[in-house]
């Protein structure tokens, strides 16, 4: 995949304010817990096309004055996106939705360069968390054949990136 590409946030180009703002409250402890975690969609425009391509991520605190937020309140401009948590306590839980079990090459090579993507471009802006994948989140990259050797954290995913 080479050098991650570009990050759209919540349907906007960040500023560097935005990516510090965005990458304190997912990396530091004492944020994630007030917070109650995070949900988010994620996904890829201009995937094999001519134009640029850019990762999509839409993220909300988990809990907001008081109420529980949903994974189907936010929309990312994708059909495929990795739906996910960041947990109170900095774990990951990425997980996809697919019409098979068993995937061909092709298919767990997209969701592959998905999961590298996503994990290369935090990486790149400055995430400063552990990145720790959840049990479900590794349990389903194996089950489905994601990757050979399945990754723990987003550091060990972002390397996994193909040549």
């Amino acid at each position: 995949m080479g050098k991650p590409p570009p990050l759209i946030l919540n349907g906007e180009q960040p500023g560097p304010k935005d990516i510090e703002m965005f990458i304190v409250g997912i990396s530091d402890p004492a944020r994630l817990r007030a917070s109650g975690g995070y949900l988010f969609k994620m996904g890829l425009v201009g995937e094999g096309a001519e134009e640029e391509m850019k990762v999509l991520i839409a993220i909300c605190p988990a809990i907001s004055e008081g109420e529980r937020l949903h994974h189907y309140d936010i929309d990312v401009a994708d059909p495929n996106p990795i739906i996910g948590t960041i947990s109170a306590t900095g774990d990951f839980s990425l997980v996809f939705k697919t019409q098979k079990k068993n995937l061909d090459e092709g298919e767990r090579k997209h969701w592959r360069n998905r999961f590298v993507a996503f994990a290369s471009t935090l990486l790149n802006v400055g995430y400063r968390g552990v990145g720790s994948l959840d049990w479900i989140t590794r349990s389903l990259l194996k089950e489905m054949g994601v990757f050979e050797a399945v990754p723990e954290t987003l550091a060990r995913m972002a390397q996994l990136a193909e040549s």
